[in-house]
């Protein structure tokens, strides 16, 4: 968590404190506190999973007092969510659930209070006063896990020790549970009233070579009934690499049915989506499925549609439904209007798993695709 406190000029509007703490999530407030960051103190816990070393650099780059706190331990966690700002008249206190995450301050459901303090009563000033007395205990009497943040060089280390997170680097999924049967969840994304954001990329630290992942494993599940191939061990998080994010899920992807009496097709062509600087002709093959075993199909008329084979674990909605053997297929060509249109030519058939997605719970939607490094052949396709 993080938390943030100190003395601002007059209808300044806050310092703050917060569990979790996010670059994308500082963003969203660094307008606010850029005026007042040189009276503005950061406390955000480390070894969480959540708080990144970006995260972490933002608010050293934008001037703010900066601590990282570290209970040394998993079973102990940093929590608080408190933003304070006060000027000399009053204090305004928001305590709550929200991290300082874009989901805790736009996309989640969160709950907090917002209390306005009169710096004039006496009761009201000692309530605040007592806050602000335990965050400063808490870091005098603590040194060897509150520690104040200043430079780059202290940020790397935390992050190349596993207590930050890469911010840059898309966690692989690490589903809740597990499920044989995916007609029992048919919930449809909640719709909230939130702000539509737009983020640029989030660029990783410079000088740091290996991207930290959690390694939380993805926990095992039996495959459901229809899944033939054996259910090889789920593989832990570093160990996949996220190799493709769709754009929000339509019906043709899904296989959904358009109106009654529609067919569809059983398939879906893996597209650019969301992936930047790919050549989606070429891309799927020779990349993300360049290792599978392809074979041209010997049918007349076919000889330039290669096929193979893989594995694929399904998570939906952060529940592992098992592996499955999916079938794919490439067009070779290089001639077709489709290749010089620059069009898809990858695609990948459903066949058993078409019961677990051809569903509109999971329209709008986002679709992940992972390659598991130390499995050949075994992918995690993830819909969240």
């Amino acid at each position: 968590m993080t938390c943030c406190h100190g003395k601002l000029p007059h209808r300044a509007v806050r310092p703050d404190a917060y569990a979790f703490l996010t670059q994308r999530g500082f963003g969203l407030l660094k307008d606010i506190l850029e005026p007042v960051a040189d009276k503005t103190t950061i406390l955000t816990g480390i070894r969480n999973g959540i708080t990144s070393a970006q995260g972490l650099l933002a608010c050293v780059e934008c001037g703010c007092k900066t601590y990282a706190v570290d209970t040394g331990s998993r079973g102990i966690v940093f929590h608080p969510k408190i933003y304070l700002g006060k000027n000399e008249q009053e204090a305004r206190l928001v305590l709550g659930s929200a991290n300082l995450t874009v989901g805790g301050l736009n996309s989640n459901i969160e709950a907090s209070l917002k209390v306005v303090a009169d710096l004039g009563v006496a009761d009201e000033a000692a309530l605040v006063a007592d806050l602000e007395s335990k965050i400063d205990s808490m870091i005098a009497d603590f040194p060897a896990h509150v520690v104040e943040i200043t430079i780059l060089e202290e940020i790397k280390a935390l992050l190349a020790a596993g207590r930050l997170i890469d911010e840059s680097v898309k966690p692989a999924p690490s589903p809740s549970g597990s499920s044989g049967d995916r007609k029992l969840d048919a919930v449809p994304q909640m719709k909230l009233d939130k702000k539509k954001l737009k983020f640029t990329a989030i660029a990783p630290i410079d000088g740091v070579v290996e991207p930290i992942l959690p390694a939380d494993p993805l926990g095992e599940a039996q495959a459901p009934k229809v899944a033939e191939a054996a259910v090889p061990g789920a593989p832990a998080a570093d160990q996949l690499d996220l190799v493709w994010e769709s754009n929000p899920l339509t019906r043709r992807p899904l296989n959904i049915p358009t109106a009654d009496g529609t067919n569809a097709t059983g398939s879906m062509f893996f597209t650019k989506g969301q992936t930047t600087d790919i050549d989606q002709r070429h891309y799927f093959r020779e990349d993300v499925f360049g290792a599978l075993g392809w074979k041209h199909d010997d049918a007349a008329g076919k000889e330039h549609l290669e096929r193979a084979k893989a594995k694929f674990r399904i998570i939906i909605k952060d529940v592992n439904y098992g592996v499955f053997e999916m079938s794919l297929t490439h067009d070779s060509r290089t001639d077709s209007p489709a290749y010089k249109q620059n069009n898809s030519l990858t695609q990948l058939h459903w066949g058993d798993v078409k019961p677990l997605v051809a569903l509109e719970d999971l329209l709008d939607r986002t679709m992940f695709l992972y390659r598991d490094d130390e499995q050949a052949g075994l992918f995690v396709l993830e819909i969240d």
